[in-house]
């Protein structure tokens, strides 16, 4: 709980535009940290002032690829105060950069640190780039001293590690009850607690599995990420509501299945993200070029907590409902065993033909 009120905070400074110390005592670095696309002029003014330097813009891996910049690490550059805020969010996310900024060398950033703070934007799903200074700390007086003096948010990386680093995943079934739905009156919900986070996860359980011998049983399982304007609105940009609701039919005629539903909105990068990947979409990249534009991997899901509630459930053997491998590889290193692969046949509309296409190509998704 300790971890959660911790980053809560931390997602309440950043998204304010303010800015919290972090710190790395190993290696004796302090930086003060700020969301880049929350900045105004004060943050940079106040970043200025507190540090006595000129703020850095920290990139992530994908966003410097993106600029041609060839580096295996996440880079920075120093600010020039010249440049508008508007220079600096075409440098951070934008599509179009001025080849005039004239920056300042390139740093590449492979510590803990910087990975880290990448990371917490990441997870409050803010876009993956940051300002920060460099805190030389008086002989005198501690970091902690100091962020307390100044009424900054203080956090050490091992706290960072420990909320980014669980060893041992930790899973509760908190209530379960009969659900039924339109395509049929034998469904069960069952509501998980993952890691005391405060996300809802769950999952539906359809036909007689809840009555079959677990020991020699292996269930239809289909792993479904969350998309509100697919599964709700029934957007004809992507192929997500109808991946859904053939899945239900398949379980319906199998009388049996499981369907996971996992709050990961436009692969992970939530809702606010994906429709500015939308937005540079309507601008001619495709998918992938568009998440990679705005410096998230062209996939950012993880499935610990689909692993973690199919092994509570006692299924380790799984018929799995999808088109990505990327999936079956991940299921398969961590322990669960997919005997059988059930693809989804999408039919593709004028609108979404080069969203699949882009799938097939660049993702290896398999509609065959």
């Amino acid at each position: 709980m300790k971890h959660n009120l911790q980053f809560e905070r931390i997602l309440f400074e950043l998204n304010r535009g303010h800015y919290i110390i972090l710190s790395d005592y190993e290696n004796r670095c302090n930086i003060l940290f700020s969301a880049t696309e929350a900045i105004n002029e004060n943050t940079l003014l106040f970043h200025k002032k507190f540090s006595k330097s000129f703020p850095s813009i920290l990139l992530s891996t994908e966003r410097c690829k993106k600029l041609n910049i060839k580096t295996d690490y996440c880079c920075s550059f120093s600010i020039n105060f010249k440049w508008t805020l508007k220079n600096i969010y075409n440098l951070a996310f934008g599509n179009i950069v001025d080849n005039d900024l004239n920056l300042n060398g390139v740093v590449e950033e492979n510590s803990k640190l910087m990975n880290l703070s990448l990371q917490v934007l990441k997870k409050g799903k803010l876009l993956p780039s940051g300002i920060f200074s460099i805190i030389n700390v008086p002989q005198n007086i501690s970091i902690e001293q100091l962020a307390l003096k100044n009424k900054i948010f203080y956090l050490n990386i091992s706290d960072l590690e420990e909320m980014f680093d669980v060893k041992k995943p930790n899973i509760e079934i908190i209530t379960r009850a009969k659900l039924p739905i339109k395509k049929t009156n034998d469904a069960e919900i069952i509501v998980f607690k993952f890691n005391n986070e405060p996300k809802e996860f769950f999952c539906i359980l359809i036909g007689k599995i809840n009555r079959k011998n677990q020991s020699n049983f292996f269930p239809t399982v289909r792993i479904h990420s969350q998309c509100v304007t697919g599964d709700i609105f029934h957007s004809l940009k992507c192929d997500c509501g109808e991946q859904l609701n053939k899945s239900l039919d398949i379980m319906i005629k199998n009388g049996e299945g499981v369907l996971i539903y996992l709050p990961q909105e436009g692969r992970d990068i939530g809702l606010t993200n994906k429709i500015r990947a939308y937005k540079l979409q309507e601008d001619g990249l495709d998918t992938v070029d568009a998440n990679l534009t705005l410096g998230f991997r062209d996939d950012e899901r993880s499935y610990d907590v689909a692993i973690a509630i199919l092994k509570k459930l006692n299924f380790k053997k799984i018929n799995l409902i999808t088109n990505n491998p990327n999936k079956i590889k991940k299921l398969n290193e961590e322990g669960l065993e997919v005997l059988k692969i059930i693809k989804l046949k999408i039919e593709p509309n004028e609108i979404n033909k080069n969203y699949l296409n882009t799938k097939r190509i660049k993702s290896n998704h398999i509609y065959d």
